[in-house]
C-alpha cells in the first residue's frame, strides 16, 4: 500500500471532547458553526447516475477552532464521538469496525463478474458482504445477480450503507460520481486514468478530506509499485516510461487513436505523456495511470506511455516498465527494466493475471481504516 496523497494532521485547540462530539454530530449545538446542508444526489438518465454537475460541498469549518474535517482526534474523543452517533463519526474520517464490511460493485464486465463471484463465495469467511451491484446495462446482471442486489440507480447507494465501493466500470463513472461516492464510503478505483483529469483529481480529494473517506487505486498490472514509490520517495527517479502491447482487438480507444490505423504488423500509436493518452485510451492507459500515481515527482506529465498494436499478441498483453535514477559520481545511472506477459481471452481489456491482482487490492484496502487521500493498493 503505498501514500500518494494526502494531507492534514492531528486537530488543535483549546475544546472539550464533548464540544467537539457536538460540532461533529449536528452541528447545530455548536455555537460558531452553521449547520451544513448535505449536496443532493442527482438522477440522470440512462444508468441513474449522479449529475455531472453536482459537488460534494465540505461543511464550513472555519470558524469552529476545535473540528478540522477529515481528522482523527484521540482515542478518548474519538470514541465519545463514536458512540453518539457512528455514521457522522465515519463521516469525519474515524476508523470504525464494521463487521462483516460491505462492498458495493460498480460494473458487471469480466472483471466485475469475477469480483462478484469472489465477494459472494468467499466473502462471507473473510468478513465481507456483497451489498450491491451497479451496472451502466442493468440487463447484463439478469439471471446472474440476485434481484436483491441489482442496484438500478446509482443515486441510491448510499442506502445500502457501503463500507467500500469498487469501481471496475469506466472512467466516467469516476469523473462523475467519484466525489459524491465519497460522502458515503471508501472508493477503490480500478479506472486510475480517470485522474489525469486534474479537476476529478482535485475534487476527489476534497471529498475525501471532506467525508474522511479514502480513494484507492488498484495497482492493476503494474509490477513493482512499492519499489517505484520508494526509489521516486527517496529522489532516485529521473525517467520512468511504460510500454503496453496488444493486439488491437483489445483495444477500446477514442478520438484521434479511434481512427489510427496499424501500418504493419507492430504499430506504435502512442508514445508521450501519459495524461494525453488517458483520454484517449481510457480503458487501456490505467497501467500507465498507476505508474504516474506511484511516481508523484514525474507525474502525469514526465511519465512516457506508449501504446502498441501487436498482431502477434493474440491472447497475451505485455508491459514493459523502464526506469532510471540520475546519474552517479562516474556518469553511470541505476536503471530496472521489467517485462510482463499476462494472458488475456483474444480481444479483452484486461489480463488475466490482473484479475486475480486486483481481488489482492479489494481484500487490502478492505482492512484498512479510512484515511484521507490517494492511495495505492
Amino acid at each position: 500500500m503505498g501514500w500518494i496523497h494526502g494531507g492534514g494532521g492531528a486537530a488543535q485547540g483549546p475544546g472539550t471532547p464533548k464540544h467537539l462530539a457536538h460540532c461533529l454530530l449536528g452541528f447545530s449545538s455548536c455555537p460558531q458553526v452553521a449547520p451544513p446542508t448535505p449536496p443532493p444526489l442527482g438522477h440522470s438518465g440512462g444508468g441513474g447516475g449522479f449529475q455531472r454537475s453536482s459537488r460534494v460541498k465540505c461543511p464550513k469549518f472555519s470558524r469552529c477552532p476545535n473540528l478540522v474535517c477529515g481528522v482523527r482526534w484521540g482515542d478518548g474523543r474519538q470514541q465519545e464521538a463514536a458512540e453518539l452517533r457512528p455514521q457522522a463519526a465515519k463521516s469525519a474520517g474515524m476508523a470504525l469496525n464494521t463487521v462483516p464490511r460491505k462492498v458495493g460493485v460498480l460494473g458487471y464486465g469480466r472483471l466485475g463478474q469475477s469480483l462478484v463471484s469472489h465477494l459472494l463465495t468467499q466473502g462471507p469467511e473473510l468478513g465481507l458482504e456483497l451489498v450491491f451491484v451497479w451496472n451502466r446495462d442493468p440487463g447484463r446482471m439478469a439471471g446472474s445477480v440476485p434481484p436483491t442486489l441489482q442496484l438500478q440507480n446509482l443515486a441510491a447507494l448510499g442506502e445500502r450503507h457501503p463500507d467500500l465501493v469498487v469501481e471496475v466500470a469506466h472512467p466516467k463513472i469516476i469523473h462523475e460520481s467519484g466525489a459524491e461516492i465519497l460522502r458515503y464510503a471508501n472508493l477503490l478505483v480500478g479506472s486510475p486514468s480517470a485522474l489525469a483529469d486534474q479537476a476529478t483529481e482535485r475534487q476527489l480529494l476534497e471529498a475525501s478530506h471532506c467525508w474522511g473517506h479514502a480513494v484507492f487505486v488498484a495497482r492493476g498490472a503494474l509490477w513493482g509499485t512499492e519499489d517505484i514509490a520508494r526509489l521516486d520517495e527517496a529522489g532516485g527517479l529521473q525517467s520512468l516510461r511504460v510500454t503496453m502491447a496488444t493486439h488491437p482487438d483489445g483495444f477500446r480507444l477514442e478520438g484521434p487513436l479511434a481512427t489510427a490505423h496499424s501500418t504493419g504488423p507492430r504499430t506504435v500509436l502512442y508514445e508521450g505523456p501519459v495524461r494525453g493518452l488517458c483520454p484517449l485510451a481510457p480503458r487501456n492507459s490505467n497501467t500507465m495511470a498507476a505508474a504516474a500515481l506511484a511516481a508523484p515527482s514525474l507525474g502525469f506529465d514526465r511519465v512516457i506511455g506508449v501504446l502498441v498494436a501487436d498482431f502477434s499478441l493474440k491472447d497475451m498483453h505485455v508491459v514493459d516498465v523502464e526506469l532510471s535514477g540520475p546519474p552517479g559520481p562516474k556518469g553511470r545511472s541505476f536503471a530496472v527494466h521489467t517485462h510482463r506477459e499476462n494472458p488475456s481471452e483474444p480481444g479483452a481489456v484486461t489480463g488475466s493475471a490482473t484479475i486475480t491482482t486486483f481481488w489482492r487490492s479489494l481484500l487490502g484496502c478492505c482492512h484498512l481504516p479510512s484515511k484521507p487521500g490517494i492511495h495505492l493498493c
